[in-house]
């Protein structure tokens, strides 16, 4: 199973760090998701959007928030949720 490293964070919290299959958000350009060795990536995300993820294990998780960014390069991928 391909994987990629997520981690999902605010600057006070980290909701998720670890391997993860896939990753699907709703930037400002409208929804994307992410799955290992996805081309380069950085955007702003909709506000009070949701994060859906599913972990190594198979496991499917979400995370409501109000606004943050993501960025993915080089197999990582990078979400910052503001508090």
């Amino acid at each position: 199973m391909n994987t990629f490293s997520l981690t999902i964070s605010t600057a006070s919290k980290i909701y998720f760090s670890g391997a993860a299959v896939y990753c699907g958000v709703t930037t400002l350009k409208g929804a994307i998701g992410f799955e290992a060795h996805h081309e380069n990536f950085f955007g702003v995300l909709a506000d009070n959007s949701t994060i859906e993820y599913k972990d190594s294990s198979g496991e499917e998780n979400s995370i409501d928030f109000k606004s943050g960014m993501i960025s993915f390069q080089n197999n990582r991928c990078i979400i910052t949720l503001s508090d």
